[in-house]
């Protein structure tokens, strides 16, 4: 999510402890911001440190890092679900889809320093994550074409193209706050083309 996100619990295995749960979400808050800062290889003493806990709490929640990584990037794609959801419940179709853009633009800037090595190490399970938000967005895309506010011509690969060029427009940019400029003018670029008539 965009750097002002808010980690909510997930659905567990079983009913955590109250304080338990607390420290779950301290140290996937934590590792969100030293992950986004460092990288991947930042270790897990580096996080329990930001988070305020001891070493021993994130292992007792955390095997390893890559667990780590794993349950923290689920709960980034359920988010970027559950706010595409929001959106198409309280705004127009054609804008759902053009916030929704605009915050996947704002998180591929928030993780550049970790999406691109998260895709290579964990190549199968990135990829599934990516297909849930991509079908999040195809059925805003779907919604705002039946409501005749984008062109019908504009297919999912359209979609595609517009993270792909996105992702480009971010790793060509070493500033970060030239990369999300950058990053947003994709987004209205594509978005003006989507509103086009056939």
């Amino acid at each position: 999510m965009a750097q002002d996100a808010q980690i909510h619990p997930g659905p567990e295995p079983r009913e955590l402890r109250q304080d338990a749960q607390r420290n779950r979400l301290s140290v996937l808050r934590a590792a969100r911001t030293v992950f986004r800062e460092r990288g991947l290889e930042a270790t897990t003493r580096s996080v329990a440190h930001h988070a305020g806990v001891s070493a021993a709490t994130v292992h007792r929640r955390f095997p390893g890092r890559d667990a780590l990584v794993a349950d923290l990037a689920e709960h980034a794609a359920r988010e970027l679900v559950a706010c595409f959801r929001d959106l198409a419940r309280t705004v127009p179709a054609d804008l759902a889809l053009e916030r929704a853009l605009r915050v996947v633009a704002a998180e591929t800037v928030a993780t550049r320093a970790c999406a691109p090595e998260h895709r290579e190490r964990f190549a199968d399970r990135a990829r599934e994550l990516d297909e849930r938000v991509h079908l999040a967005l195809h059925r805003l895309l779907v919604s705002a074409q039946e409501g005749g506010r984008i062109a019908a011509t504009v297919t999912a690969q359209d979609l595609w193209l517009v993270r792909t060029a996105v992702t480009a427009a971010v790793a060509a940019e070493p500033d970060t706050e030239r990369a999300g400029r950058a990053a947003q003018r994709m987004v209205t670029h594509f978005v003006r083309s989507f509103r086009g008539t056939d």
